[in-house]
């Protein structure tokens, strides 16, 4: 039995509240009451007054609600939030551009129906050691992947990274694909259930809910359809797949079938698209490189070709997980409701109307240790290479722009949009192309590439552009959100070819280098300076210096080497200028010996 606590408006106290914003002479909304600590399975009336700039209270205002996060409970269309599974966060109410919230604990474990004991003795204390599961509560839609993480914490209560033992129950929902050091549970049909973390005698639970969109449904049915009709059909299992680095060597398989019937002796070619991530023999066994990046599994057989994704992460990075809300905006400057996840966690671009439709289909992956704080993302067409046509409902790109996006990022408390915004570990990007854009312009798919587009030219990401003809999807690994264009690859300008302007306040050339970079600055008065070198894990390199400079341009130089004096690896590095305690600017770096 769910129990109910209702919150009387009092008049006394309303009046008392109304009075204190009539002076003010602006709008205001006010949740009634303050924090709430409530037990699972309650139902607790909740109510908020909106008052407008005459300091009367507007009785049908229709105040909208939500907890953060969203699995401690829900209001329903009659005022009653409806507490779920235990956990720490907000009740928010939200009505126009105004919003309010208190504090939300929800306490566990969740009560049984007929346990009668008062609701004290459901208050619990940490008791440590524990694990702890992050997030506790997982929504995933079926055949997706999602990565999940756990902690130690010691009887000190400091957190520990170790390895666990991960299961799932119900068993056919889903599965880990090595239960001891992967923690990616891939989904295979809908339901609700439960992960489990075990350390020795410790575990901890979180709750998992396996979906399946409508659109993706019907997605699935039209795939079936014409692939029946067609009469031919190449398939590679295992699907797109997430995994870490030092995982075991995964076997793919390939089935061709014609009307149905399998052939048997039907013999398949093997390739990857990026070999630093992984390579794969002939019977297609791909084994890891310990890179991480993403790379395409392909299968050839006759004139028929099939792909899947494979994308490699590294699970050694910081412990802190960290939110990112993305925000889509349309030309007109409406934004659509917001996307919010966290880090390890994969954002398919989806249901997005015209003219951002034209992403639909796309894919963004914001590995762990990616970021060092919770960020807004705001996703745009970029109006400068793109026209919008209303009559048509068509976007047209130029400068021979095949599809571009433009991300601003917000650090969360912040009012200043950062760009471009560099991360600590590469983000991958996969982009949709539209075939009959290409024959028309004569480029062909292997053609294509992917670009930072700057005010001084196009900038090419990173050699590791992977195209996938089949599903007309490119890929790649993004190191800043900035502009970033898809383009053919030989009609560009490169500004890593570009010579650096010697008043610039920070440059680093020549780029790429292969022995010594220079690294110049200027500044207009005396400041605390510090340029360090990272690399795309995070970790940084070398402390080319840090201490405090006079006014001018100043120059210095970076070896290639690392803390210890030994030669740095070829590859990507970022330069970081930080002035008086803050970054600057970030420079990417190509080393190649």
């Amino acid at each position: 039995m769910k129990k109910f606590y209702t919150n009387s408006k009092l008049l006394l106290l309303l009046t008392a509240l109304l009075t204190t914003f009539a002076a003010t002479g602006q709008e205001s909304l006010e949740i009634f009451g303050g924090d709430l600590t409530l037990n699972p399975d309650t139902m607790y009336e909740v109510s908020a007054v909106y008052t407008d700039t005459s300091g009367t209270a507007v009785d049908d205002a229709k105040i909208k609600w939500n907890t953060e996060p969203g699995y401690l409970g829900k209001v329903n269309q009659d005022g009653f939030l409806i507490t779920n599974h235990p956990g720490e966060g907000y009740l928010i109410a939200k009505y126009k551009d105004l919003r309010d919230s208190v504090m939300l604990k929800v306490n566990g474990p969740v009560k049984d129906d007929d346990d009668e004991d008062e609701d004290d003795e459901y208050k619990m204390e940490d008791e440590y050691p524990k694990i702890k599961i992050v997030p506790d509560h997982i929504k995933v839609e079926v055949s997706d992947s999602v990565e999940l993480r756990a902690f130690y914490i010691d009887s000190t209560g400091t957190k520990v990274d170790t390895s666990f033992v991960w299961s799932a129950e119900p068993a056919e929902l889903g599965m880990f694909p090595d239960p001891e050091v992967n923690m990616f549970y891939s989904t295979e049909n809908t339901g609700h259930g439960t992960i489990i973390a075990t350390l020795g005698d410790l575990a901890d639970t979180a709750k998992v809910t396996v979906y399946e969109s409508k659109a993706k449904k019907e997605k699935k049915e039209k795939q079936e359809q014409a692939e029946n009709n067609r009469g031919n059909q190449l398939t590679i299992e295992p699907g797109d797949m997430m995994v870490y680095t030092g995982h075991e060597p995964i076997l793919y398989e390939a089935d061709y079938k014609t009307n149905g019937n399998k052939h048997q002796d039907a013999e398949f070619l093997w390739s990857v698209s990026d070999t630093s991530v992984a390579t794969i023999s002939e019977e297609g066994l791909v084994t890891l490189s310990g890179e991480t990046g993403m790379t395409l599994v392909h299968a050839e057989y006759s004139n028929f070709k099939a792909s899947v994704e494979l994308l490699v992460v590294d699970s050694t990075v910081d412990m802190e997980v960290n939110t990112i809300s993305i925000r889509r905006v349309l030309p007109d400057g409406q934004e659509l409701k917001a996307k919010t996840f966290k880090e390890g966690e994969s954002y398919k671009i989806g249901g997005l109307p015209y003219p951002l439709n034209i992403l639909n289909a796309g894919m963004l992956h914001f590995p762990y240790g990616c970021i060092d704080e919770d960020i807004e993302i705001f996703m745009f067409i970029p109006e400068e290479y793109a026209e919008v046509s209303d009559s048509s409902n068509e976007v047209t790109f130029t400068d021979e722009v095949i599809t571009g996006v433009k991300f601003s990022v917000k650090p969360v408390g912040s009012d200043t949009i950062v760009e471009p915004y560099y991360f600590n570990v590469p983000v991958n990007l996969s982009l949709v192309f539209k075939h009959d854009l290409l024959d028309s312009l004569g480029v062909t798919p292997e053609e294509l590439d992917v670009f930072f587009a700057e005010n001084t030219g196009f900038e090419e990401i990173d050699e590791h552009v992977a195209v996938d003809t089949v599903r007309n999807k490119i890929y790649a690994n993004i190191i800043h959100f900035s502009t970033i264009v898809v383009k053919q690859g030989d009609a560009t300008t490169s500004v890593e070819n570009i010579v650096p302007i010697p008043e610039t306040d920070f440059a680093v050339y020549p780029n790429p280098f292969s022995s010594t970079a220079t690294i110049q600055f200027m500044i207009s008065d005396a400041s605390d300076i510090q340029i360090e070198i990272y690399n795309l894990f995070g970790q940084r390199v070398q402390q080319i210096t840090e201490r405090r400079y006079n006014e001018g341009i100043h120059r210095l130089q970076w070896k290639g080497d690392d803390m210890n004096g030994a030669p740095a690896t070829s590859g990507v590095y970022l330069c970081r200028f930080i002035k008086d305690g803050q970054i600057s600017q970030v420079k990417k770096l190509v080393l190649k010996r």
